[in-house]
């Protein structure tokens, strides 16, 4: 009867907890917002998906799109954050890679709901400054949660996050120094949003392989 109870008890500890489900909005989340954006580049009145800005989609019509883009991708990054913080087992990026992705969620909210000027304007608002102070801790901040986590595994995945935050970074100075002068802005921050979101998308499915934490 003991033993019973026993094995009853652990398989109740080893179930899928709320909090690891929350994982799967890393999964999802991520590729939705990426395809989301370069199908809107490609519908979007008056966009020029080579030289405009990514977030200059959520100007004019159709703009709601992607507006809501930002916002749900957003929500799916707090929500993996929480995943990772609370349905993943303690180890590297547990943590600071949770409260990372927590910040850049919170970015791409602000991102959402404060437009960004045109990148031909002459007048600042302080709608698009707000959105531009917003891009740094998603960008860098993605950045850093490459490094976070390849800590936290070995062999394909800690290499491939490694290339991941390097060409990252090479990709959002490239997008910063060349963007304007070349007039290829919207390529360049394409390269970097697929590099980053992509990673986002191996994380979730590599956090998710992991073994259940066990309760507490």
């Amino acid at each position: 009867m003991e033993r019973v109870i026993s094995v009853s008890s652990d398989a109740k500890a080893l179930g899928p907890s709320r909090a690891r489900q929350a994982l799967w909005a890393g999964a999802i989340g991520a590729p939705l917002f990426v395809l989301v954006g370069f199908v809107d580049g490609f519908i979007h009145p008056d966009y020029n998906a080579v030289t405009d800005f990514w977030s200059e989609m959520s100007r004019g019509q159709l703009g709601w799109l992607q507006t809501a883009n930002f916002l749900v991708d957003g929500a799916a990054l707090l929500a993996f954050a929480a995943g990772i913080r609370w349905g993943t087992r303690r180890g590297p990026g547990s943590a600071a890679g949770a409260a990372l992705f927590a910040i850049i969620g919170l970015g791409n909210i602000v991102s959402g709901l404060f437009t960004i000027d045109a990148h031909t304007s002459t007048v600042q608002t302080l709608s698009g400054t707000i959105h531009m102070a917003a891009a740094p801790p998603v960008f860098f901040g993605l950045v850093a949660t490459c490094f976070v986590f390849a800590r936290r595994f070995r062999g394909r995945v800690r290499a491939y996050s490694i290339v991941s935050g390097i060409v990252l970074l090479l990709s959002i100075f490239a997008f910063l120094a060349l963007g304007a002068p070349l007039d290829i802005t919207g390529v360049l921050q394409r390269v970097a949003i697929v590099v980053g979101w992509q990673w986002i998308t191996v994380l979730a499915v590599a956090l998710r392989a992991e073994p259940v934490p066990p309760r507490s």
